[in-house]
């Protein structure tokens, strides 16, 4: 049985190599004298990298748990509609380098997906797995510190812009503006034509990828690019964080030109829904998304990259990305409402002194304190919180957060109001 109350829980961190040395350590009071990456750090369920809940007997992975008691945790409401699981992860992500090029499928791609490659008898740990679950995975991500990334294709009259700028990049498609034209406003035609350059630049035969960009990078090594609202700048960056082996130049580095390139600032945030190619390139930020872990690669990265599928479940649409500042619904709490049914965001900021009464009413919250200590009350029972304390309040608890001396800044999964058994 899980006890009333709320449950203290403990992430799991990613050292993938792109990760920074100091904000995930310092939030949790760990030294990292060795300078370790930590790239991730996950608050959730997902059976790559389950949080470890904190009990009455000891410690559980959380996914173990609520497989044990579903409806306390989660309630019937949600434990019907997700099938058992906790329908949202919630992380910190720390970018230090670079990370590639992606995009994510649909639910319904992605359970098909997983149902053939397993159906292939390819091996969850294969490199050349595409889907490592059956679940898509819309996500929010808002900046904790001045963040850059790529989100979506740049308006179309951009790319023609930027694609008549230098002989290189106009090379990826001649005639791209005249044809441009020649679609006008018709949506099928411009999707169609988007679609034919992208496909262009990831088929591109080797030689030629390598022919354009060393000459493009010649002329771009030669200036003193210091700017990160430039795409120059990131072109630069991404031929030196991924150089290929035998001297070869990354497709992934084209990509820079053709997608928007976004500077958020800290409270800032943009939505990935399924199909959209985006990339982290600098900043932390916190993310909370469906939960699952499928990822399709279109360059700047180590790991598999399936072309065909990736061109299979991206979405085609030019247009300038939506910037999410997150709603205010208190004086203390702003939220960050998106699409997805999985989850919501909200940012909670206390003044010393004060208190923050919630509850969870569609199921599980998951709590994060990024700043202060306070202590927080629920069924009866006070738990101390500070800096990189990790709660989760099962469904239907109510709660008080008591900020201390200081103030307090706590980022909030949960779900949001939705219709039970809602396709």
């Amino acid at each position: 049985m899980v006890e009333a109350g709320v449950l203290m829980l403990h992430g799991v961190v990613q050292h993938y190599d792109w990760g920074g040395h100091d904000f995930i350590p310092e939030l949790l009071g760990v030294a990292n004298r060795d300078r370790k990456p930590f790239a991730e750090l996950w608050i959730g369920a997902h059976p790559k990298a389950a949080s470890m809940a904190e009990f009455a007997g000891g410690r559980e992975p959380l996914d173990k748990l609520i497989a044990k008691a579903p409806e306390s945790i989660l309630g019937p409401a949600a434990n019907a509609r997700f099938g058992g699981r906790l329908p949202y992860l919630l992380k910190i992500l720390d970018v230090r380098k670079m990370l590639s090029i992606q995009a994510h499928p649909t639910l319904a791609q992605a359970k098909a997906g997983f149902a053939r490659e397993n159906a292939e008898g390819i091996s969850l740990h294969a490199n050349g797995r595409n889907y490592k679950d059956d679940n898509h995975k819309p996500e929010i991500g808002v900046a904790l510190t001045e963040f850059w990334m790529l989100h979506g294709f740049r308006p179309l009259e951009q790319i023609a812009q930027t694609l008549a700028s230098s002989p290189e990049l106009g090379s990826l498609m001649p005639g791209f503006a005249q044809r441009l034209a020649q679609a006008g406003r018709d949506p099928e035609a411009r999707r169609n034509l988007l679609r034919e350059l992208y496909s262009n630049v990831m088929t591109m035969p080797q030689e030629q990828v390598d022919s354009l960009l060393n000459s493009l990078l010649a002329r771009l090594q030669a200036k003193a690019l210091s700017d990160k609202d430039s795409a120059d700048y990131w072109a630069l960056r991404a031929a030196e964080n991924f150089p290929l082996p035998g001297g070869h130049r990354d497709h992934g580095i084209f990509s820079v030109y053709l997608l928007n390139l976004v500077h958020l600032r800290p409270g800032q945030g943009t939505y990935q829904a399924a199909g959209v190619l985006h990339a982290y390139l600098e900043g932390v930020n916190v993310e909370l998304m469906a939960n699952s872990d499928n990822v399709l690669r279109g360059g700047l990265t180590t790991k598999h990259v399936d072309v065909p599928e990736l061109l299979r479940i991206l979405t085609f649409e030019g247009g300038a990305p939506d910037i999410f500042e997150g709603k205010p619904v208190s004086g203390q709490e702003r939220v960050y409402r998106t699409p997805a049914e999985e989850f919501e965001l909200s940012r909670i900021a206390l003044a010393a002194g004060t208190q923050y009464a919630g509850s969870a009413p569609y199921g599980p919250k998951a709590l994060l304190v990024l700043q202060g200590s306070a202590t927080l009350t629920a069924a009866g029972r006070s738990t101390s919180l500070h800096r990189g304390s990790i709660a989760l309040a099962p469904c239907a608890t109510h709660f008080v957060i008591e900020a201390r001396a200081d103030d307090v800044v706590i980022f909030q999964a949960g779900l949001p109001g939705y219709a039970p058994g809602a396709a």
